[in-house]
């Protein structure tokens, strides 16, 4: 099985990182807390966030129908933090992004923040190359 562990050890703390510019005073990492674990919190537990490096559709043009998943999930745990902490899901792919927000929307996600982080070309490419290869054997376990 493809190794996502690239998205663990880089891409995470580069957003983590990101983060912690958006919202000058904070420092983002990955921890349980309202029991949940989250990909990013601040050391204080005010702001809560998911981190989400998926792609809209699979190389065959298909819906990505476990990222959505996944994500749906992610809304379903930040609804369920305390309401008076920020709640925010970060996502490397726009369209990706556009997509959770139209399928989360029945769900009331009024509370939580969508943003973008763009990722340097090298960040992007690295994230692309382990995605392919996730897929690609993904496609040939399923023939």
């Amino acid at each position: 099985m493809a190794s996502t562990t690239v998205i663990k050890t880089t891409i995470e703390p580069y957003v983590c990182h990101w983060l912690a510019a958006q919202y000058p005073g904070h420092i983002f990492k990955e921890r349980d807390i309202f029991g949940f674990k989250y990909d990013a919190v601040s050391e204080d537990g005010s702001i809560v966030g998911e981190i989400l490096c998926n792609r809209p559709k699979t190389r065959t043009g298909n819906e990505n129908t476990g990222g959505v998943r996944k994500a749906l999930q992610n809304v379903s745990g930040l609804k369920q933090s305390p309401g008076n902490c920020k709640k925010i899901m970060v996502f490397t792919d726009v369209e990706f992004m556009e997509l959770i927000r139209r399928r989360a929307s029945r769900f009331g996600i009024e509370s939580i923040s969508m943003m973008v982080c763009k990722l340097p070309p090298k960040l992007e490419s690295l994230l692309t190359d382990m995605l392919d290869r996730a897929s690609r054997e993904q496609r040939a376990a399923g023939e």
